[in-house]
């Protein structure tokens, strides 16, 4: 039976493994469906009542990321699954291969005792030349007997551990093909949600009273973001942590590092004809070109203190870098980090698949990000 163990081991290893990975996957997959299903019906609901236009956009636009999220864990899993099919497959063909060389032993060892039958006890006593010799026969003759039981219940077990591993490989195969179904699934709502975004867009650039209601729900959400820094500098400015000010970020005006790896610039600081919804608009920062998802990372040291949704600005990460200075990080995918942890320069914050909005302030008071980067 020894001799079969690290064989076992080496096929039943990647197998212990799978669980814990496939369990994380899943979480994630759950977290993204549940947040697509209240994303859909919270447009819905801002098509039934005519809400704001700016968040109807920011919801259209989450709903995307999202999808592009799920298809790209569906697709993960899918290559995890196949990897498990393949394995799985690869050790039920050795099992198979080991059963049947096992079963000619056995068979062989059956055969050769049949053909010596009766005679053979006599031939281990009379055959011997000394008693010592009997006791040895006999002694080696019950190994081997041990040994032939051994190799009976391995070929047991090898015979269910194929059986077993049949049955999974079925598991396998199914939830590959429910995995593939869902895949197409996403990605034909996919289509359906960037046209449907596609198609408010186009309504605010060629309707007045749509970029009027937008002009005024872009200047309302800026002021809500300045209240918020405001309110965020008073209260910082009396921490025991606080640095003198500009010590962070003033310091390193024109040499930090850019928050993602574009540094395609697709909306410019300052007041602007926004290139999204062709309305004339102040940018409290520069609006970033993240196509094909980028990492978004923190500029330098600090601490988060907002790392949700904020009507605008999409999912929002503030960072309060203690000196006066803020920098934000706007219309991210998804956020990595939660409100109070401590990061530092290069720490990821999130993702990014659209553009990404990136400011930096002083209070309450932003400042041209460029002037600040590398």
């Amino acid at each position: 039976m020894k001799r079969f163990l690290p064989w076992l081991l080496v096929i039943l290893l990647p197998f212990v493994m799978i669980p814990q990975s496939k369990t994380q996957r899943q979480r994630e997959l759950t977290k993204i469906r549940s947040r697509l299903t209240q994303v859909k019906k919270e447009i819905s609901d801002f098509k039934k009542q005519e809400k704001g236009v700016a968040r109807e956009i920011d919801l259209l636009q989450e709903q995307v990321s999202l999808t592009q999220r799920l298809i790209s864990e569906l697709r993960r899993s899918q290559r995890s699954t196949q990897t498990g099919i393949d394995s799985l497959q690869s050790s039920i063909d050795s099992l198979v291969t080991q059963l049947q060389d096992s079963k000619d032993n056995l068979r062989r060892r059956l055969v050769s005792l049949y053909k010596r039958g009766q005679f053979y006890d006599m031939e281990l006593v009379f055959g011997a030349s000394s008693v010592a010799e009997v006791y040895d026969r006999i002694y080696f003759t019950r190994y081997a007997a041990r040994a032939e039981e051994r190799l009976f219940e391995t070929l047991l077990d090898a015979k269910t551990q194929v059986e077993q591993k049949q049955d999974s490989l079925e598991l396998f195969n199914a939830e590959l093909l429910a995995l593939l179904a869902e895949q197409q699934a996403a990605k034909d709502s996919l289509a359906s949600a960037k046209r449907s975004k596609q198609r408010k867009l186009s309504q605010i650039k060629t309707s007045k009273k749509s970029k009027e209601k937008l002009q005024k729900e872009l200047n309302a959400r800026r002021r809500e973001l300045e209240k918020l820094l405001a309110s965020m500098a008073q209260k910082s400015a009396s921490s025991p942590d606080r640095k003198p000010t500009g010590t962070v970020i003033e310091k390193g005006r024109g040499s930090l590092p850019w928050p993602v790896t574009s540094r395609k610039v697709i909306a410019s600081f300052g007041t602007i004809i926004h290139p999204r919804y062709n309305t004339k608009t102040y940018n409290d920062g520069i609006d970033i070109d993240c196509s094909g998802t980028r990492t978004v990372k923190a500029i330098n040291k600090g601490k988060v203190e907002y790392a949700e949704h904020l009507t605008g600005y999409g999912l929002l990460v503030l960072i309060d870098h203690r000196d006066g200075y803020y920098s934000l990080y706007g219309n991210l995918d998804r956020i990595s980090v939660k409100k109070g942890q401590t990061v530092s320069q290069g720490t990821v914050l999130g993702t990014a698949s659209d553009y990404l909005h990136f400011s930096i302030s002083k209070g309450s008071e932003f400042r041209n990000p460029i002037n600040y980067l590398k």
